[in-house]
Protein backbone atom coordinates (compact mmCIF):
# COMPACT_ATOMS: atom_id res chain seq x y z
CA UNK A 1 0.00 0.00 0.00
CA UNK A 2 1.90 3.38 -1.14
CA UNK A 3 2.04 6.02 1.78
CA UNK A 4 0.84 9.21 0.60
CA UNK A 5 0.75 11.62 3.53
CA UNK A 6 3.06 12.42 5.54
CA UNK A 7 2.57 14.70 8.70
CA UNK A 8 5.25 16.96 10.07
CA UNK A 9 5.31 16.83 14.25
CA UNK A 10 7.43 18.17 16.71
CA UNK A 11 7.55 15.56 19.15
CA UNK A 12 5.90 17.47 21.76
CA UNK A 13 4.09 15.87 24.29
CA UNK A 14 0.56 16.61 23.32
CA UNK A 15 1.44 16.01 19.40
CA UNK A 16 3.03 12.73 20.30
CA UNK A 17 -0.43 12.19 22.51
CA UNK A 18 -2.08 12.77 19.63
CA UNK A 19 -0.54 10.53 17.83
CA UNK A 20 -1.14 7.56 20.50
CA UNK A 21 -4.52 7.96 20.77
CA UNK A 22 -4.99 8.00 17.24
CA UNK A 23 -3.22 4.83 16.88
CA UNK A 24 -5.43 2.94 19.32
CA UNK A 25 -8.24 4.15 18.39
CA UNK A 26 -7.26 2.86 15.01
CA UNK A 27 -8.17 5.78 13.17
CA UNK A 28 -4.60 6.55 11.70
CA UNK A 29 -4.75 5.06 8.00
CA UNK A 30 -2.08 3.07 6.70
CA UNK A 31 -1.44 5.60 4.29
CA UNK A 32 -0.04 8.30 6.95
CA UNK A 33 3.05 8.34 8.11
CA UNK A 34 4.10 10.85 10.82
CA UNK A 35 7.22 12.70 10.52
CA UNK A 36 8.90 13.65 14.11
CA UNK A 37 11.66 15.88 14.63
CA UNK A 38 12.09 15.19 18.43
CA UNK A 39 12.38 18.05 20.67
CA UNK A 40 13.13 15.23 23.64
CA UNK A 41 13.55 11.95 24.45
CA UNK A 42 10.54 11.18 26.08
CA UNK A 43 9.33 8.55 27.91
CA UNK A 44 5.59 9.25 25.89
CA UNK A 45 8.29 9.26 22.22
CA UNK A 46 9.46 5.84 23.44
CA UNK A 47 5.80 4.39 23.99
CA UNK A 48 4.97 5.86 20.69
CA UNK A 49 7.55 4.31 18.90
CA UNK A 50 6.73 0.87 20.56
CA UNK A 51 3.31 1.44 19.75
CA UNK A 52 3.83 2.00 16.22
CA UNK A 53 5.81 -0.73 16.05
CA UNK A 54 3.39 -3.16 17.88
CA UNK A 55 0.90 -2.08 14.99
CA UNK A 56 3.43 -2.41 12.15
CA UNK A 57 2.70 1.34 11.24
CA UNK A 58 5.33 3.10 9.51
CA UNK A 59 6.95 6.14 11.26
CA UNK A 60 9.38 8.65 10.54
CA UNK A 61 12.20 9.70 13.29
CA UNK A 62 14.44 12.19 12.47
CA UNK A 63 18.01 11.14 13.96
CA UNK A 64 19.35 14.91 13.90
CA UNK A 65 16.91 17.52 14.80
CA UNK A 66 17.49 20.70 14.49
CA UNK A 67 14.36 22.81 16.62
CA UNK A 68 15.87 21.55 20.11
CA UNK A 69 18.90 20.47 21.88
CA UNK A 70 18.23 16.76 21.87
CA UNK A 71 20.25 14.05 23.64
CA UNK A 72 19.21 10.33 21.72
CA UNK A 73 17.84 7.81 23.61
CA UNK A 74 20.64 5.24 24.92
CA UNK A 75 18.51 2.13 25.39
CA UNK A 76 17.94 -1.35 24.31
CA UNK A 77 14.42 -0.56 23.88
CA UNK A 78 14.91 1.61 21.21
CA UNK A 79 18.37 0.51 19.47
CA UNK A 80 16.17 -2.56 18.70
CA UNK A 81 13.24 -0.52 17.60
CA UNK A 82 15.79 1.46 15.09
CA UNK A 83 16.37 -2.00 13.16
CA UNK A 84 11.87 -2.71 13.07
CA UNK A 85 10.32 -2.54 9.05
CA UNK A 86 8.22 0.32 10.44
CA UNK A 87 10.73 3.03 11.72
CA UNK A 88 12.01 4.97 8.50
CA UNK A 89 15.76 6.79 10.05
CA UNK A 90 15.34 10.14 8.96
CA UNK A 91 18.11 12.92 8.62
CA UNK A 92 18.29 16.25 7.47
CA UNK A 93 21.42 16.62 4.90
CA UNK A 94 22.93 19.12 3.74
CA UNK A 95 24.69 17.41 0.83
CA UNK A 96 24.68 14.59 -1.18
CA UNK A 97 27.27 12.77 1.02
CA UNK A 98 25.52 13.07 4.08
CA UNK A 99 23.66 10.15 2.92
CA UNK A 100 26.79 8.43 4.63
CA UNK A 101 25.29 8.70 8.14
CA UNK A 102 22.44 6.62 7.39
CA UNK A 103 24.49 3.55 5.99
CA UNK A 104 23.98 2.23 8.92
CA UNK A 105 20.90 1.72 9.17
CA UNK A 106 18.95 -1.86 7.31
CA UNK A 107 16.01 -0.42 7.58
CA UNK A 108 14.32 -1.37 4.00
CA UNK A 109 13.11 2.60 3.79
CA UNK A 110 15.13 5.60 4.75
CA UNK A 111 14.44 9.50 4.47
CA UNK A 112 16.19 12.25 4.17
CA UNK A 113 14.74 16.41 4.74
CA UNK A 114 16.23 19.09 3.01
CA UNK A 115 15.34 22.52 3.93
CA UNK A 116 14.73 25.60 1.72
CA UNK A 117 17.86 27.23 2.19
CA UNK A 118 20.09 24.17 0.86
CA UNK A 119 22.03 23.59 -2.33
CA UNK A 120 23.57 21.21 -4.65
CA UNK A 121 23.71 19.20 -7.36
CA UNK A 122 21.02 16.33 -7.83
CA UNK A 123 23.63 12.59 -8.44
CA UNK A 124 22.39 10.94 -11.60
CA UNK A 125 23.35 7.23 -10.72
CA UNK A 126 23.65 7.17 -7.52
CA UNK A 127 21.19 3.92 -6.50
CA UNK A 128 21.09 5.15 -2.47
CA UNK A 129 20.29 8.58 -3.53
CA UNK A 130 17.26 7.24 -5.96
CA UNK A 131 15.68 4.75 -3.39
CA UNK A 132 15.86 7.45 -0.44
CA UNK A 133 12.49 8.89 0.52
CA UNK A 134 12.89 12.52 0.09
CA UNK A 135 10.90 15.03 1.72
CA UNK A 136 11.98 18.79 0.20
CA UNK A 137 10.99 22.28 1.66
CA UNK A 138 8.25 23.19 -1.53
CA UNK A 139 9.78 26.42 -1.13
CA UNK A 140 13.29 24.76 -2.17
CA UNK A 141 12.50 25.77 -5.89
CA UNK A 142 15.83 24.43 -7.83
CA UNK A 143 15.96 21.28 -5.57
CA UNK A 144 12.01 20.47 -5.58
CA UNK A 145 12.04 20.48 -9.33
CA UNK A 146 15.41 18.36 -10.14
CA UNK A 147 14.60 15.59 -7.81
CA UNK A 148 13.58 12.63 -9.26
CA UNK A 149 12.33 9.23 -7.46
CA UNK A 150 10.66 9.04 -4.26
CA UNK A 151 10.18 12.81 -3.68
CA UNK A 152 7.53 13.96 -0.92
CA UNK A 153 6.82 17.87 -1.08
CA UNK A 154 6.68 19.76 2.59
CA UNK A 155 4.93 23.04 2.54
CA UNK A 156 3.42 24.98 5.17
CA UNK A 157 0.40 25.08 4.52
CA UNK A 158 -0.93 26.70 8.10
CA UNK A 159 -0.90 30.70 7.64
CA UNK A 160 0.35 31.65 11.07
CA UNK A 161 -0.51 34.83 12.56
CA UNK A 162 1.67 37.18 15.33
CA UNK A 163 -1.63 36.92 17.84
CA UNK A 164 -4.85 34.60 18.27
CA UNK A 165 -7.11 37.66 17.77
CA UNK A 166 -6.01 38.27 14.38
CA UNK A 167 -7.30 34.76 13.21
CA UNK A 168 -10.87 37.00 13.76
CA UNK A 169 -10.41 38.20 10.49
CA UNK A 170 -9.66 35.05 8.73
CA UNK A 171 -12.25 33.00 9.81
CA UNK A 172 -11.94 30.66 6.65
CA UNK A 173 -9.11 30.24 4.53
CA UNK A 174 -7.42 28.14 1.96
CA UNK A 175 -5.31 25.34 3.62
CA UNK A 176 -3.86 23.04 0.55
CA UNK A 177 -4.81 20.92 -2.46
CA UNK A 178 -1.65 19.02 -2.03
CA UNK A 179 -3.43 16.10 -1.82
CA UNK A 180 -5.28 16.34 -5.15
CA UNK A 181 -2.70 17.15 -6.97
CA UNK A 182 0.67 15.55 -5.87
CA UNK A 183 0.59 12.70 -8.21
CA UNK A 184 -0.10 14.71 -11.42
CA UNK A 185 2.63 17.42 -9.67
CA UNK A 186 5.07 14.39 -10.03
CA UNK A 187 5.92 13.70 -5.95
CA UNK A 188 5.07 10.31 -4.09
CA UNK A 189 3.56 11.95 -1.29
CA UNK A 190 3.13 15.31 0.32
CA UNK A 191 3.89 16.52 3.44
CA UNK A 192 2.80 19.62 6.17
CA UNK A 193 2.83 20.76 9.89
CA UNK A 194 -0.80 20.22 10.13
CA UNK A 195 -2.50 23.07 12.73
CA UNK A 196 1.07 24.06 14.46
CA UNK A 197 2.85 25.53 11.22
CA UNK A 198 6.75 25.33 10.63
CA UNK A 199 7.21 27.71 13.23
CA UNK A 200 8.99 26.38 16.70
CA UNK A 201 8.82 27.41 20.07
CA UNK A 202 9.03 25.80 23.42
CA UNK A 203 7.85 29.01 25.33
CA UNK A 204 4.36 28.27 27.38
CA UNK A 205 2.53 32.11 27.37
CA UNK A 206 -0.90 32.66 28.90
CA UNK A 207 -2.79 34.16 25.60
CA UNK A 208 -5.08 37.45 25.30
CA UNK A 209 -7.29 35.17 22.99
CA UNK A 210 -8.06 31.64 22.36
CA UNK A 211 -8.17 30.08 18.86
CA UNK A 212 -9.25 26.91 17.56
CA UNK A 213 -7.53 25.72 14.20
CA UNK A 214 -9.60 23.16 12.50
CA UNK A 215 -9.66 21.68 9.28
CA UNK A 216 -12.32 20.71 6.61
CA UNK A 217 -12.64 19.48 2.84
CA UNK A 218 -14.76 22.06 1.22
CA UNK A 219 -16.95 20.85 -1.46
CA UNK A 220 -14.75 20.31 -4.20
CA UNK A 221 -12.46 18.72 -1.55
CA UNK A 222 -10.36 21.71 -1.22
CA UNK A 223 -9.26 21.66 2.35
CA UNK A 224 -9.69 24.60 4.37
CA UNK A 225 -8.89 25.67 8.19
CA UNK A 226 -11.46 27.59 10.28
CA UNK A 227 -10.19 29.59 13.08
CA UNK A 228 -12.52 29.83 16.09
CA UNK A 229 -11.41 33.28 18.65
CA UNK A 230 -12.40 34.13 21.79
CA UNK A 231 -14.45 37.27 22.21
CA UNK A 232 -13.14 38.80 25.87
CA UNK A 233 -9.26 39.48 24.64
CA UNK A 234 -8.29 42.25 26.54
CA UNK A 235 -6.04 40.58 28.76
CA UNK A 236 -4.86 37.35 29.97
CA UNK A 237 -7.14 36.86 33.10
CA UNK A 238 -10.31 33.38 32.67
CA UNK A 239 -8.61 31.35 29.90
CA UNK A 240 -11.21 28.72 30.57
CA UNK A 241 -13.81 31.40 29.51
CA UNK A 242 -12.13 32.49 26.35
CA UNK A 243 -11.75 28.35 25.36
CA UNK A 244 -15.64 28.10 26.05
CA UNK A 245 -16.50 30.95 23.60
CA UNK A 246 -14.16 29.45 20.95
CA UNK A 247 -15.41 26.30 21.33
CA UNK A 248 -18.89 27.52 21.42
CA UNK A 249 -18.20 29.14 17.82
CA UNK A 250 -16.76 25.59 16.92
CA UNK A 251 -19.55 23.51 18.15
CA UNK A 252 -22.31 26.00 16.54
CA UNK A 253 -20.10 25.15 13.30
CA UNK A 254 -20.48 21.43 13.63
CA UNK A 255 -24.26 21.50 14.23
CA UNK A 256 -24.97 23.67 11.62
CA UNK A 257 -26.84 22.36 8.02
CA UNK A 258 -23.60 23.34 6.33
CA UNK A 259 -21.60 21.07 8.09
CA UNK A 260 -20.83 18.12 5.80
CA UNK A 261 -20.36 15.19 8.04
CA UNK A 262 -19.53 12.31 6.13
CA UNK A 263 -16.47 14.42 4.86
CA UNK A 264 -15.62 15.92 7.33
CA UNK A 265 -16.87 14.27 10.91
CA UNK A 266 -14.35 13.03 13.38
CA UNK A 267 -13.66 11.18 16.79
CA UNK A 268 -11.93 14.93 17.75
CA UNK A 269 -15.14 17.14 16.72
CA UNK A 270 -17.26 14.78 18.63
CA UNK A 271 -14.61 15.44 21.76
CA UNK A 272 -15.09 18.82 21.45
CA UNK A 273 -18.76 19.37 21.05
CA UNK A 274 -19.02 16.82 24.25
CA UNK A 275 -16.12 19.02 26.26
CA UNK A 276 -18.86 21.97 25.34
CA UNK A 277 -22.15 20.06 26.86
CA UNK A 278 -20.42 19.17 29.98
CA UNK A 279 -18.80 22.86 30.36
CA UNK A 280 -15.32 20.81 30.66
CA UNK A 281 -11.86 23.02 30.35
CA UNK A 282 -8.61 20.81 30.23
CA UNK A 283 -5.95 23.00 29.12
CA UNK A 284 -4.90 24.16 25.66
CA UNK A 285 -3.09 21.44 24.99
CA UNK A 286 -5.84 19.17 24.92
CA UNK A 287 -7.60 21.84 21.92
CA UNK A 288 -3.76 20.70 20.46
CA UNK A 289 -4.28 17.52 20.16
CA UNK A 290 -8.25 17.15 19.27
CA UNK A 291 -6.82 19.61 16.25
CA UNK A 292 -4.40 17.48 14.93
CA UNK A 293 -6.57 14.40 15.82
CA UNK A 294 -9.06 15.53 13.56
CA UNK A 295 -6.59 16.55 10.68
CA UNK A 296 -5.14 13.12 10.47
CA UNK A 297 -8.52 11.02 10.91
CA UNK A 298 -10.46 12.84 8.27
CA UNK A 299 -7.11 13.58 5.53
CA UNK A 300 -6.54 9.11 6.09
CA UNK A 301 -10.14 8.39 5.21
CA UNK A 302 -10.11 10.87 2.42
CA UNK A 303 -7.07 8.92 1.25
CA UNK A 304 -8.64 5.94 2.24
CA UNK A 305 -11.81 6.88 -0.06
CA UNK A 306 -9.95 8.34 -2.60
CA UNK A 307 -7.22 5.85 -3.55
CA UNK A 308 -8.82 2.57 -2.52
CA UNK A 309 -7.56 -0.35 -0.19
Amino acid sequence: MAKMYYPYLRGKQFELIALRELLESDLLDERVVPVIEPVKASSTLQTVLVQFQQKGHSIAVIQNPKVAPYQPFNNAVVNELKRDAAFIPTMFIDQVSDLAALADYTNPRKMVVISKDVRFEMPENDDAWQQVLKLIAVDNTRLIRRATHHVIELDDSFAKEDRNADYADKVDQFFSDNHLHFQEDGFSGFSDYSVIGSEYTDKGFAPMAVAIHIVYFDATDNLRIMHFVSDSNSDITDPAGKFSEALGKLVAWYESDDFDHQKNDSHALAAFSAMYTLKQYSGLGIAKKLSIQHHLEIMGRFLHNRYGA
